[in-house]
């Protein structure tokens, strides 16, 4: 039998050839098809466990006291704090306009969370994915909460992406060493945030609470 087979094969090369190209093929389309759902599967988990940690935070900080905010963690709190003002805003179809209109406070906690706790994984990252008034707010949120060695990158990392100052060039190697001297020693920097959430946890309650 096996043979007979192997002798059909080869009185009929084309064909077999045929054959193992679709072999090939189907296997080749099925391994890519594993990996597809694999990758699906992976991103539909991350984005699932996501909204499992937004609503974790949402509950914990849904009425932060001041006795909180001097023991929770501060950059787990900003962006707890962060996301209800995000639903606040989410009520708009202008949240520029939206933001602009939040107080003062809910504008700094809001733009610091996207310097910490976003997608800008480092702090020019961050100038360099959003604008103004975002970028703004931040910077007078940093004069307000930062210790000095943090607010002084702070600001040249503003001056660099600032489309009205000629002064600071965007040179790769000075930013990178920018990034890496601001992640540093960030206790002093962590505790303003905290002692600023500590003081004004009034003027946060009714967003949390809305």
């Amino acid at each position: 039998m096996l043979t007979e087979i192997f002798r059909a094969f080869g009185e009929y090369k084309k064909l077999t050839a045929v054959l193992i190209v679709a072999v090939v093929l189907m296997l080749f389309m099925w391994v890519m098809a594993l990996r597809a759902a694999k990758k699906r599967n992976a991103e539909r988990d991350k984005i699932l466990a996501r909204l499992q940690e937004e609503n974790a935070l949402r509950s914990e900080f849904a009425a932060v006291t001041p006795e909180q905010a001097q023991s929770a963690d501060c950059f787990r709190m900003l962006h707890g704090i962060a996301l209800h003002i995000q639903k606040e805003l989410e009520k708009s179809t202008d949240m520029v306009a939206a933001f602009r209109a939040l107080p003062q406070e809910k504008q700094y906690i809001y733009a610091l969370s996207f310097v910490f706790c976003e997608d800008a994984e480092t702090l020019c990252t961050f100038f360099r994915l959003n604008e103004k008034p975002l970028t703004e707010a931040a910077l007078s949120a940093a004069r307000e909460m930062f210790d000095a060695a943090h607010l002084a990158q702070f600001e040249k990392a503003y001056r660099m992406f600032d489309s009205d100052d000629e002064t600071t060039s965007t040179i790769a190697s000075e930013m990178q060493a920018l990034d890496e001297s601001f992640a540093v020693g960030q206790e002093p920097l962590k505790d303003g945030i905290r002692q600023y959430i500590t003081a004004h946890t009034q003027a946060l309650q009714y967003t949390l609470e809305g």
